[in-house]
This record gives structure tokens, C-alpha cells and sequence, in this order.
């Protein structure tokens, strides 16, 4: 007879999701081991926004009011074309606990989840370990991996295992999934967060133009984030042409702000064929990347595993069968999915229209939806508060 396996569930990466997950499995009374590969926690900012949906799930584990509290209500967004402010667009309406959408670094993201995690006695995390191999026998899986520089690997076992490893997910590659609806777009970006030395306080602004778009976001501690449309990648990131091009179509001029990071990237799209494989699942940017314009990307990671982390449970405490509840978790994540990357793609591509043809029709086009009626139906549209499927608790009150 086999002995039992070591835990509950393996999760592989440290990132937002797989420490949201962590929490919520060890919330839920499941042994969890949780494996990051890096020693520490980032510093960079990386993806900022967190939606009214998110903060909802975060209230689950007592920890919405703590992310509040360390980030930025953006409760107006502001669209501009060619310097003319084509209208704007209030959340404070939005019929939630939650009305804006809050801007925080992914690094404090990641920090206020590590925190509470270290707090749940049956979760352990592991930094510096990598995942080198997986096998699945019968009611397990068995991973190979080896921490910090030693020498010998060593095996552990779980009865699932889970991949929050990101795009380049090392799961998904180890057991044989293939990614479909695959597509590289040609929008290129460059990043670069900054000392708020403007007058756009705590509003979102984001400026169309002929010669392409620009965005900003207030971030805390007196920094705002700009985000450039360019040409092409241009790596390592060119500042000059950033500030130079910032203050040619948003009138800011950025030259002698403190710079605290930079970045460029570019944009695809790609959901898996599937979302598991018997006991091992893919959660977040390792089951399907989205554009970033927009923020929906990790917020829809969020919804995942909110999502698994209550099927895993549900097989655990009631004897449920797993692949039939991983089975509803692939079906209504990936129209989750769906909607929101369609939703990111369209706004990606109505943003990044150049040339003064192109410009004029998006002013008119914003100036009629951000005007009565039309427009108090876009907060809850771009708050994510419209996705199909958003939350364990749309999906049990039928708000699909």
C-alpha cells in the first residue's frame, strides 16, 4: 500500500497568484507546499492594478483593507486625444464595496500576501527551489526538485500539484500541454515609473494621439507610472526618447524626475488546450496570457484560484470528484478568460491607431461613450465587475 503523499498540494511559483492560492488552500485546512525558484521577492512595481473583484476575494482572508491601505483609489480615469480631454470616467458609482480601482506596486502585492501566509501553519514556502521533474502515479504526483545549490535533488509528493509559474511555466512544459490561440501583436511599450512631480494627483490619464498613446497611473509614495507606445522593442530602454516623446504629446516634462525603474515589452496572447492534466493543474499567466493594457491579466489569475482553491477543497472535505470539479474550473475560467482578453485586445488595439484619420474618429468615438447614457455603464465594464464567471460568488448568485 502507498504511504500518504507529503501534502495536500504542491504549488510551483511565488508570484501574487501562487501565494493568493497558498493562503486560500491553507485557509481552507489543505498542507501546502509552495516552491519559488528566486531567494527573495522582487522590487519592481510590475503590474499595479487590482479590480473591485480582486479586493473581494482579498476580503475573504482579511487582507482587502491592508491593500487599501498601502496603495492608491484611482476613483477617475481621464482620456485625452491630441491634448484635448475627450471625457472621463468616474468608479465612485460603480455598486460595489470596492468603488475604484486600487494602484499598488505587484512588489507590495506580493509582500502583503507572503506576510499572511507565514501565518497559516499548514503552508510552507520554500525560496530557492527548482522544479526538475514530475511524475504522476496513481493518487499522487511526485516532483523532483533541488534547493539552493545542493548538490543532490530530492522528491516530494502531493496528491496535486499546481503551476502558478508564469508565461514560461516550467509546469506546463514538464507535463506536455500546448498552448493555442497563440498570437504576437505588433504593439511595442515602454515603462518607466517616476517621482510624481505633475499635477495629476490620483487620476488615471490616458493620452491618444496621432503619433500613438501614452498612459499614466499614480502609484504610492508620490510615483506615477508612464507607459509610451513605440516603434518597436526597444531594449535596453531609451529614457531619453521616453521623456522627449511624453512631453511631445502629453505637454509633462518628465527631464530631472527621480527615476526609480524602467522596462519595455511587448504583447501576445495564448490560453492552453487545457487546463489540467489529472493532478496537475495551471493557474494564472501558466494557463493564458492576455495584453497588460488594460491590467486584466493578473486580476483574472486572482479569479483562478479563488476558483481551484475551492474545488481542491471541495474534493478534500466532501469527497467530490476531482476531475469533475477541475473539469467546471477549466470550463468557466477559461470563458473568463476569454471575455477579458478579447476586452484587453480590443482596448489595445482602438489605443494604438495612429495617424490623424485614426485620431479624430477615436475622439469622436470617446466623446460619445464617455458622455450620457453611454458612459455609466463603462465603470463596472473596465473595473472587471462585467466578466462572466468573475468570482465563486457571481458564479453561486448567477450573475454571469
Amino acid at each position: 500500500m502507498a504511504s500518504a503523499p507529503d501534502y495536500d498540494v504542491i504549488i510551483v511559483g511565488g508570484g501574487p497568484v501562487g501565494l493568493l492560492l497558498g493562503n486560500m488552500l491553507g485557509r481552507k485546512g489543505l498542507r501546502t507546499l509552495l516552491i519559488e525558484k528566486t531567494a527573495t521577492p522582487p522590487e519592481e512595481s510590475m503590474a499595479i492594478g487590482i479590480t473591485p473583484p480582486s479586493l473581494e476575494i482579498f476580503q475573504t482572508l482579511g487582507l482587502d483593507e491592508n491593500f487599501v491601505k498601502q496603495g492608491v483609489r484611482v476613483e477617475l480615469a481621464k482620456v485625452h486625444e491630441g491634448r484635448k480631454l475627450a471625457g472621463e470616467l468616474s468608479f465612485c458609482s460603480l455598486d460595489n464595496p470596492y468603488p475604484f480601482i486600487l494602484a499598488i506596486p505587484q512588489a507590495t502585492t506580493i509582500e502583503v500576501l507572503e506576510d499572511r501566509l507565514r501565518q497559516e501553519d499548514l503552508v510552507a514556502l520554500c525560496r530557492e527551489t527548482s522544479l526538475l521533474k514530475i511524475e504522476q502515479t496513481g493518487q499522487q504526483v511526485t516532483v523532483t526538485v533541488r534547493r539552493g545549490d545542493a548538490a543532490e535533488s530530492e522528491q516530494v509528493t502531493a496528491s496535486f500539484l499546481v503551476g502558478c509559474d508564469g508565461h514560461r511555466s516550467s509546469v506546463r512544459e514538464l507535463i506536455g500541454i500546448e498552448l493555442c490561440e497563440e498570437k504576437t501583436y505588433p504593439a511595442h511599450f515602454l515603462m518607466a515609473d517616476f517621482a510624481d512631480d505633475t499635477d495629476l494627483g490620483e487620476e488615471a490619464h490616458l493620452f491618444f494621439s496621432c503619433h500613438g498613446s501614452v498612459e499614466s497611473f499614480p502609484l504610492p509614495q508620490g510615483r506615477r507610472r508612464w507607459i509610451l507606445q513605440t516603434d518597436r522593442l526597444i531594449s535596453p530602454p531609451d529614457i531619453d526618447l521616453l521623456i522627449k516623446s511624453l512631453l511631445r504629446q502629453t505637454g509633462y516634462n518628465l527631464e530631472g524626475s527621480i527615476r526609480y525603474s524602467e522596462s519595455v515589452f511587448s504583447v501576445r496572447r495564448f490560453v492552453c488546450q487545457r487546463y489540467y492534466r489529472n493532478r496537475v493543474v495551471l493557474c494564472g499567466d501558466a494557463a493564458h496570457v492576455m495584453s497588460p493594457i488594460g491590467g486584466q491579466g493578473m486580476n483574472t489569475g486572482f479569479a483562478d484560484a479563488e476558483f481551484l482553491a475551492d474545488a481542491l477543497a471541495r474534493h478534500f472535505s466532501n469527497g467530490e470528484d476531482f476531475q469533475a470539479l477541475l473539469a467546471e474550473y477549466d470550463y468557466f475560467r477559461r470563458a473568463a478568460f476569454d471575455v477579458a482578453a478579447t476586452r484587453a485586445e480590443r482596448g489595445m488595439w482602438l489605443g494604438t491607431r495612429r495617424g490623424w484619420l485614426a485620431s479624430a474618429l477615436r475622439f469622436l468615438l470617446f466623446k460619445s461613450l464617455l458622455s450620457a447614457p453611454c458612459n455609466k455603464s463603462l465603470p463596472a465594464y473596465f473595473a472587471m465587475l462585467t466578466i462572466p464567471y468573475r468570482s465563486l460568488k457571481a458564479i453561486n448568485s448567477g450573475q454571469h
